[in-house]
């Protein structure tokens, strides 16, 4: 017997409410890495706006390594994702400090006590871009969002992984979807079989 609302069996019963409400509450998430895959697979690059200008700042001397960081991070009142170690070179170093839509490029001049920015505020596609590809493989945000976010990517996946199983699951046991369901199964493979083969040959 198939399954049905009168009759349902316990596992196929969970099994499609969970995978009907998981993805509707994925779905947004997957629309962001859909669209911005798009724009990485074509090769879009980003258009920021940008502004450039020198603020005054406080440093020792002798300031150096992470203690300068946030000696300038503290005084410019940024937060985001940092990219820098405060080594100076020549009496300058760079710290870089990003959030989805914006980016600050900080070039201290720790001898004059000047801080040079460049503020670049990006559109909303460069920013779901920024999402996709961060914080990215092999890196260890600091910054509470990018923690966030990426377990958010993270739960993205094993749900996606979920809907996935369930929905194989919820065809085999609805015998009246089989052909329909071989036909899209089997495109699929297919279309999986001519890429691997356009890559390898």
């Amino acid at each position: 017997m198939n399954p049905s609302p009168r009759n349902p069996r316990p596992l196929y019963h969970w099994s499609r409410q969970l995978h009907l409400y998981l993805g509707i509450a994925v779905s947004p998430l997957l629309l962001v890495f859909a669209i911005s895959t798009i724009f990485l697979n074509h090769g879009v690059t980003p258009s920021p706006l940008v502004e450039d200008f020198t603020v005054p700042i406080q440093l020792d001397a002798e300031a150096n390594g992470q203690a300068l960081v946030d000696s300038v991070l503290e005084q410019l009142d940024l937060t985001g994702e940092v990219v820098g170690r405060g080594q100076v070179r020549n009496g300058k170093t760079v710290i870089r400090v990003a959030k989805p839509g914006n980016a600050k490029i900080i070039t201290v001049d720790v001898a004059n006590g000047e801080a040079a920015i460049s503020d670049r505020s990006f559109g909303l596609l460069d920013t779901l871009r920024y999402l996709h590809l961060n914080p990215g493989p092999h890196k260890h945000p600091s910054w509470i969002f990018s923690k966030l976010w990426g377990w958010v990517a993270d739960t993205t996946v094993y749900v996606t992984l979920f809907l996935t199983v369930t929905g194989i699951y919820m065809w085999l046991v609805l015998k009246s979807e089989r052909k329909a369901g071989l036909v899209a199964l089997g495109s699929g493979v297919c279309a999986f079989i001519a890429i691997l083969y356009s890559l390898l040959v």
